[in-house]
């Protein structure tokens, strides 16, 4: 039972679970405690993830989420046998927002430009060629493997249809990146700081930061992720140009990091996320969850590209101080 596992590792009393966002979570003595599932976290990369959160809270980020150890010291406790962190939330100074998202975003970045433990294990600085292509083989796998007979249902069909348009997609992005990193002479590509592991609009009116959330990465990492979410949801040119100048009065941003954002753009993660879930879901929901995010993929990849045109173009207009980014040829034929 939960509520044995959580008094027997951490002598806390979970009389009754509530839910917090996507989290299970109680109350005690005042405060709330949450649980958060880390499958494919191991200690080392949690002490790293408890470093850079250590940092921020001395920085006067409140709104970082307290490691709560077991009774024996450990960052990693058991629930039913799958490992967890608990967190206990902060009490959060509801200040009021002065510089939007993406001056929120670029304080939390500029937190993060010095900090002095870069990691060995919570990083993904400089990385991306690698793991990206680390990716893409193994969907040309699966898709190898699926081409052999018949698809089973229509999501097996779509991926055999579609999967070598996004091959050349992800190849013309990894390329991108890869031009980037060997034209970059300062090696600006390489300066890391404190991001999200996958940022989103920030809508939540407590903003609570969890550590396992974080990652130690290129800035652009969070500017691709929350332009990318915003284009899911309608926005136009205009809001993510508010965004980016709203960034840029604090961080401003260089030509090569214009470079990295529009390669994170142009790499079709969305498309990869859901094969990935849709392959890897140990229960029919959600597997299914998967499914409906993969076709929603295919329904925009048009508009999609059309944005990527768009945004390619006018770069210099979107960026505060109208840098300009290498053409793609392909996109240049695409009417926005």
């Amino acid at each position: 039972m939960i509520e044995r596992d959580l008094y027997e590792q951490y002598r806390l009393n979970s009389s009754q679970l509530i839910k917090y966002k996507n989290f299970q979570a109680f109350h005690e003595n005042g405060s709330l405690y949450v649980i958060v599932p880390i499958p494919e976290i191991e200690r080392e990369e949690l002490l790293e993830l408890k470093q850079i959160s250590d940092y921020l809270q001395f920085q006067k980020e409140d709104r970082i989420a307290n490691f709560v150890p077991t009774v024996t010291k450990e960052l990693i406790g058991y629930i039913n046998g799958e490992s967890i962190a608990l967190f206990k939330l902060p009490d959060i100074n509801h200040r009021r927002r002065l510089f939007g998202d993406g001056g929120d975003l670029a304080r939390l970045h500029q937190l993060g430009r010095y900090y002095p433990y870069p990691p060995q294990i919570a990083t993904r600085l400089g990385l991306w060629k690698t793991m990206w292509e680390n990716r893409l083989d193994q969907l040309e796998e699966w898709w190898g493997q699926r081409i052999q007979g018949l698809p089973e249902n229509r999501f097996e069909k779509l991926f055999f249809e579609t999967f070598p348009y996004y091959l050349g997609v992800s190849e013309n992005a990894i390329q991108y990146v890869a031009d980037c990193m060997w034209e970059d002479a300062r090696k600006e590509a390489q300066i890391g700081t404190i991001c999200y592991v996958k940022y989103k609009p920030q809508t939540d009116p407590d903003r609570v930061i969890f550590p396992t959330d974080l990652i130690f990465d290129h800035p652009t990492r969070d500017l691709a992720e929350w332009i990318r979410s915003k284009y899911v949801t309608g926005a136009d040119m205009q809001e993510i140009s508010s965004f980016l100048n709203q960034y840029e009065r604090i961080m401003p941003l260089s030509t090569v990091s214009c470079r990295l954002l529009f390669g994170r753009l142009l790499f079709p993660l969305s498309y990869f996320e859901a094969v990935e879930g849709y392959y890897s879901a140990s229960t029919e929901k959600r597997k299914m969850k998967y499914e409906k995010q993969f076709f929603r993929v295919l329904d925009q990849a048009e508009d999609y590209e059309r944005f990527l045109s768009t945004f390619s173009k006018n770069f210099g207009g979107v960026s505060s101080r109208n840098l300009q980014i290498p053409e793609i040829e392909w996109l240049q034929g695409i009417k926005g």
